[in-house]
């Protein structure tokens, strides 16, 4: 019985940080998104579309996690599930890594983003593994 407890006050204490997280990373998204300047060339423009796109990935990696953390759905068993969020997750952890090696902002958020990333990334090799043993 309190072990179940235990478990629980874990989990809310892990949902409540992936939320505070989540909310963090927005505001940053919110800002860069508002502070990028007018694209000179193609590459600029190209790149100011993989780093929009990478930071809604590092987004979705935050409910990935929290999803793969608090439920098991049938969904995540399947082998293109878990290549769609392999793709999404790998395509996030470039923000994380940017905000603490190149921008160093956002630090502790990225550190916990990369514990996250590392979390989701570890069950859904997991579950990959698992089923090509299978097949």
């Amino acid at each position: 019985m309190e072990a179940d407890k235990g478990i629980l006050e874990m989990k809310i204490l892990v949902n409540v940080i992936s939320s505070f997280v989540f909310f963090v990373q927005f505001i940053s998204f919110v800002l860069n998104i508002l502070n990028q300047e007018e694209p000179e060339s193609t590459i600029e423009s190209l790149y100011q579309y993989f780093y929009i796109t990478t930071f809604l990935c590092s987004l979705c990696t935050v409910v990935f996690f929290v999803v793969t953390y608090n439920f098991n759905f049938k969904a995540q068993q399947k082998k293109v599930t878990n290549c769609l969020f392999l793709v999404i997750t790998i395509l996030g952890l470039y923000i994380p890594i940017l905000q603490i090696f190149v921008l160093n902002d956002f630090v502790l958020t990225s550190c916990v983003l990369l514990i996250f990333d590392s979390y989701t990334l570890l069950k859904i090799m997991k579950n990959l593994v698992s089923k090509s043993d299978y097949n």
